[in-house]
């Protein structure tokens, strides 16, 4: 993989000084960003996935629950065009797996979905009860719109500052990218992370802006739409693990530190399951407990119809306290 990698580099520059043109002419105002016409905040990475930016949405969502607030996100993989605002009849591929987890799992929220984001903020702000806070998801580059505040989430484990453009690592633009974020969410931190290991990680980042060390914590229940169990039941059981998700690191590791040996069949981030999926994870699970992420759970549970299909919950969090006061006193200041 690494020879093909450093095969690959000059097509990655290539590929970075063309998005690096295309950040000049905004810069210049050749291109044009428009300031949206609701308060918003942006949240992005430079990466091509895998950084947790949807579990940074959600987390904005229930940090300002009481506010009106809605979501406009590209709609990545479904299989509708144009601007969509969720309802009842809505499914994954109709808004993308990540709209639709927003939906389900907060549907007081709005949640639009549209290619182009300035016709999906026009929408918003002529709704009858417009929403006073929109959370752009996944719009570093897309420039079009400029928000208020430019999160932007980085994995401790494969941070941006050792990564490289498309095709030879995964960045979507040059590293220097990073200068058009407001707050730096560092993701997936380990929990044991010593205050040593922070200093060292911070020295490689190169910009002056609040930077935050956070953590994924896992649900102490499994769900499934009527039911819920408390996680400890898969010490006592084998149990099949399901994901179509772009990084499965942390989740397979947090499973082995915690539970017995399980099974795991891994597809591709967004995976559409199909008939033979389906039957291959019957299979193989035979009459063991079936284990899924959130997103893979709205696709998994139409088609599966087992009742032993159960999906584990994530949410944010914050390594050190202090820091988590700080960024909910920067987020609600807006």
């Amino acid at each position: 993989m690494k020879i093909a990698r450093l095969l690959l580099f000059p097509f990655g520059i290539f590929y970075g000084c063309i998005m690096a043109l295309r950040n000049k002419l905004f810069d210049w105002g050749i291109l044009a960003s428009k300031n949206t016409l609701i308060k918003s905040i942006g949240v992005g990475n430079l990466a091509m996935g895998g950084t947790g930016k949807s579990v940074v949405v959600m987390y904005l969502i229930k940090m300002l629950k009481d506010q009106r607030i809605a979501t406009l996100s590209r709609g990545y993989g479904r299989k509708t065009s144009g601007l969509i605002i969720a309802g009842p009849k809505e499914n994954p591929t109709s808004l993308g797996d990540e709209p639709f987890q927003f939906f389900k799992r907060y549907p007081e929220t709005i949640v639009a979905v549209s290619e182009k984001r300035t016709l999906g903020m026009k929408a918003l702000a002529k709704m009858a009860n417009p929403p006073n806070l929109v959370v752009l998801d996944d719009v570093m580059q897309h420039r079009w719109l400029c928000p208020q505040m430019m999160i932007m989430t980085s994995s401790f484990h494969r941070p941006y500052f050792k990564d490289f453009v498309f095709p030879a690592g995964d960045l979507r633009e040059f590293r220097s990218g990073v200068s058009r974020a407001d707050v730096l969410l560092v993701t997936r931190t380990p929990e044991d992370l010593s205050l040593r290991q922070k200093e060292t990680f911070l020295k490689n980042i190169k910009i002056n802006v609040p930077i935050f060390f956070t953590k994924i914590r896992y649900s102490e229940v499994i769900m499934r739409s009527d039911k819920s169990l408390d996680s400890s039941v898969l010490m006592d059981e084998d149990f099949l693990l399901v994901t179509g998700i772009a990084d499965t690191h942390h989740l397979v590791s947090y499973l082995k530190k915690k539970y017995k040996t399980f099974d795991h069949i891994m597809f591709k981030d967004h995976h559409n399951y199909s008939p033979a999926d389906v039957q291959m994870i019957n299979d193989r699970a035979e009459k063991k407990l079936i284990l899924t992420t959130e997103k893979d759970f709205a696709k998994l549970e139409k088609n599966l119809y087992n009742p032993k299909l159960y999906c584990l919950r994530i949410e944010l969090d914050f390594v050190f306290e202090e820091e988590q006061h700080l960024f909910k006193k920067m987020i609600t200041s807006l």
